[in-house]
């Protein structure tokens, strides 16, 4: 009987799998996060949205929205509370020069200032009249409420005439004038309402 070798058989043998494709970001040491096929882009924009809004946005401790600064029963998204302040919003939306800068030209700032009931008023007002309200308030309002009396820009004789200064005064004045009219307490004093009405 011839002898045959018999090889072994081998066992079935599978192709191996493809090794799967190199990321191009495999080495990043970065937060990496990979957006499968067939996802709805901008649905995942607005939660994006949303949950930047979310953590940017402090916890709303009442319907009304946020705080004021000034008390905790004063909420700025409605003005309502125990404010007692008749101004909703105040704006200085520019200035005008009155005379000639030889013969005693001055500033006047307009005042632009929205009341609760939705009327717009304008006083124009020059620096000084921001002083003599600031001597008013610092004379006759009680000594717990001196501290929410900002200081006053000060004054620059050189620079009062260029647009520049004029523009970083005008900002500085809303700002103070804002933080006055809008107290719950001292935007309702009698000097505050003179000095808007004179």
């Amino acid at each position: 009987m011839p002898s045959t070798s018999s090889t072994p058989a081998s066992p079935t043998t599978r192709p191996s799998p493809s090794p799967p494709p190199s990321h191009p970001f495999k080495n990043s040491t970065s937060l990496l996060v990979v957006i499968p096929d067939g996802i709805d882009v901008e649905e995942e924009s607005r939660l994006y949205d949303d949950l930047c809004d979310d953590q940017q946005r402090p916890a709303p401790r009442s319907p009304k929205g946020p705080p004021s600064i000034f008390s905790r029963d004063i909420w700025l998204g409605d003005n309502s509370g125990e404010s007692r302040a008749f101004a909703r919003d105040v704006k200085i939306s520019g200035w005008t020069s009155v005379g000639d800068k030889l013969g005693g030209a001055y500033i006047v700032y307009d005042c632009v200032i929205r009341t609760k009931e939705g009327t717009t008023m304008h006083a124009h007002k020059r620096y000084s009249a921001f002083v003599e309200l600031y001597e008013d308030l610092r004379r006759t309002l009680p000594r717990h409420q001196q501290h929410f009396i900002l200081a006053l820009p000060p004054k620059s004789p050189f620079a009062r005439y260029r647009p520049a200064f004029l523009d970083k005064r005008r900002r500085q004045l809303q700002y103070w004038l804002s933080a006055v009219l809008l107290h719950p307490e001292i935007g309702a004093c009698q000097a505050v309402r003179f000095w808007v009405m004179d």
